[in-house]
């Protein structure tokens, strides 16, 4: 959680194509806001939305330094209105960016990928 909430990490979000690619995006918005919900507000994210609206599983990645995990999830909800959105556009206005909607996940996994012998080993 303390990576997915650190200003500094680069946060990434993978979504399945019906192409059968992954479709990979920086998404700076990712947040992890209880040990089984991480939050993605939809920025400029047409591909990505269109693809979790057929098929919610995706892939969240977060690196700091060394240190990477990836989280395999699968999404719950679109929020396009309310308190989830309006805290999330709040934070978004220091950015001068806005979101149209918040995509709610549950972690399914998380695995470290972080550069040490532990890399690729399933954690939870």
């Amino acid at each position: 959680m303390e990576a997915f909430n650190d200003p500094k990490a680069v946060k990434v979000l993978s979504t399945n194509c019906p192409s059968g690619y992954p479709h990979s995006i920086v998404c700076g918005s990712i947040r992890a806001v209880a040990p089984d919900t991480l939050i993605v507000g939809e920025i400029l994210m047409k591909s990505a939305a269109a693809n979790l609206g057929k098929d919610p599983k995706a892939a969240l990645l977060v690196n700091v330094g060394l240190t990477s995990y990836a989280v395999y999830v699968k999404a719950k909800q679109r929020v396009a209105e309310g308190p989830m959105l309006d805290a999330m556009n709040k934070e978004l206005a220091a950015m001068k960016l806005r979101a149209n909607a918040v995509w709610v996940f549950e972690p399914v996994s998380v695995y470290d990928q972080s550069a040490n012998p532990a890399a690729g080993k399933k954690i939870a």
